[in-house]
């Protein structure tokens, strides 16, 4: 495990460290405790105690930091570490879940070790490979704050009637959400642009009550390269249009989804 490079901020995250240590040195808990709080800035448990906020107080601007570490096999075994600060309009877990989160794109291979910092255990391939992974997580985030929808894992429900064979025709890299408010699921596809047969899509959301909109965001899954459609059962009024409004360039915020540059 890598969490050389944790410090926490609030004593939640001081704990969550902890149980890391703990596991990952075979030391007990109290011992865990104090290293971790060393970690944190502090002398011991105790002085984190007295010292440290409580989850969440820590900071009036809310961030998580996605860390992932490459081994570059091809040029002689070159390693380092990628480490991407997203600041945040609340906290993640505020977000999204943690159970959930392990169902959100670019997070799964993602382990919370701390209340403000995630990190991959497994090592990218390269330093471009790890870029482009906390690149999508970043894409996620910026797509469940800008909607508001969670993630949602009856997959069942993607299909009308509960049926897979009643699948969205050329459905690719397809998520499954779910509004909070109204309990509506949501199907967020994202096929190569030029790929789908719109006319066959069209005629499969007619007979099934759905409606799809292709939206104007390049995505989560590869911007640019893929379309993000947004479906969703249409007979109970659900207004998808206002949805669609908030996922559109403008609504959803933060860095442009391309690969961005690192220092």
């Amino acid at each position: 495990m890598l969490i050389g490079d944790v410090h926490p901020t609030t004593l939640d995250g001081v704990k969550r460290l902890a149980t890391e240590l703990r596991k990952e040195q075979g030391i007990k808990y109290s011992v865990a405790l104090d290293l971790a709080a060393k970690a944190a800035n502090c002398t011991n448990f105790r002085n984190a105690q007295r010292t440290l906020p409580a989850r969440g107080a820590a900071l009036k601007i809310p961030y998580v930091l996605l860390t992932i570490y490459w081994c570059d096999k091809k040029q002689r075994y070159q390693i380092g570490r990628e480490t991407l600060r997203v600041q945040l309009s609340k906290p993640i877990l505020d977000l999204c879940d943690k159970s959930a989160l392990k169902s959100v794109r670019g997070f799964g291979n993602l382990r919370m070790v701390a209340d403000d910092h995630f990190v991959c255990d497994t090592l990218a391939e390269t330093q471009t490979y790890a870029r482009e992974r906390l690149c999508t997580a970043e894409r996620s985030i910026r797509f469940m704050e800008g909607t508001g929808l969670h993630p949602f894992r009856d997959y069942r429900t993607a299909y009308p009637n509960g049926s897979a064979h009643n699948k969205l025709p050329n459905s690719d890299h397809a998520t499954d959400w779910v509004d909070p408010t109204s309990g509506q699921f949501i199907l967020i596809d994202e096929p190569y642009s030029g790929v789908p047969d719109e006319a066959k899509r069209a005629a499969w959301a007619t007979q099934a009550g759905w409606r799809i909109i292709k939206t104007s965001w390049p995505g989560m899954y590869y911007p640019h390269k893929c379309d993000l459609y947004v479906a969703t059962d249409s007979r109970n009024g659900y207004d998808l249009d206002a949805l669609v409004a908030k996922i559109n360039p403008g609504k959803v915020t933060g860095p442009s989804p391309d690969l961005r540059k690192y220092e």
